[in-house]
């Protein structure tokens, strides 16, 4: 990657930091609760949503939904109360290894950086106050602030973090693990991509137009490649 770059951005979740911990921390917060009200054991609620997850990915949408149908019920009222308690989930957090000395070496040599991410928008701010991440950015974007349309993968949260810093998405690279959401709206811009294997998405075929231009295999290795 040439001179001209001015800022890179980042996504959030498996890309900074294991959201998958966050998950599974919820799941044995709640397992004998509800295996109480479900009649089975704690036990076995926690290994289903378990392997429930490893099967959907964080962030499908219907986890919850899922792995209640595996224990034989079906229950949307459940369901809800279920994704409210989890967005109100606040464990204990940590960046991946290496996180915040990346995001040092970058402001230290000059270049701007932002954040896009999905999610409730109150529990994505959280995650990143919770992680010590806030002051590491200067631009950050909360796609649950809009319309579903205007989430990733669309151009429009990506070019909204260029307006605000005042670069052209050509003057900006994404970092980002996912590479059904993260990498095709900041293509489409002309924005340069660098994909992480730190998610339920490493090793896993990459549908034809979403590979990211760049790999690394670490944070660290950021440097290198801009």
């Amino acid at each position: 990657m040439n001179g001209t770059l001015l800022a890179v951005g980042f996504d959030l979740d498996y890309t900074l930091w294991d959201h998958g911990g966050f998950a599974e921390s919820f799941f044995g917060s709640i397992a004998w609760e509800l295996g109480g009200r479900l009649g089975c054991s704690g036990r076995r609620v926690e290994q289903v949503l378990r392997d429930t997850l490893a099967r959907l990915t964080v962030g499908h949408p219907r986890i919850f939904d899922e792995a209640l149908l595996r224990m034989g019920v079906e229950d949307p009222v459940l369901v809800a109360e279920l994704v409210e308690r989890y967005h109100r989930h606040r464990p204990p957090m940590r960046p991946y290894p290496g996180a915040l000395d990346a995001l040092r070496d970058l402001r230290g040599r000059g270049y701007r950086t932002f954040l896009v991410t999905d999610g409730l928008s109150d529990t994505q701010r959280y995650k990143v106050e919770a992680l010590g991440l806030m002051p590491w950015f200067d631009e950050r974007v909360f796609t649950g602030d809009f319309p579903r349309i205007l989430q990733k993968p669309s151009p429009f949260p990506f070019l909204l973090a260029c307006r605000r810093l005042g670069v052209a998405p050509r003057q900006c690279a994404y970092v980002g693990d996912n590479p059904l959401c993260d990498f095709e709206g900041p293509m489409r811009l002309g924005m340069r991509t660098i994909g992480v294997p730190t998610g339920p998405f490493a090793g896993r075929p990459v549908p034809p137009g979403h590979s990211p231009e760049r790999r690394v295999t670490g944070l660290g290795e950021l440097g290198g490649v801009l």
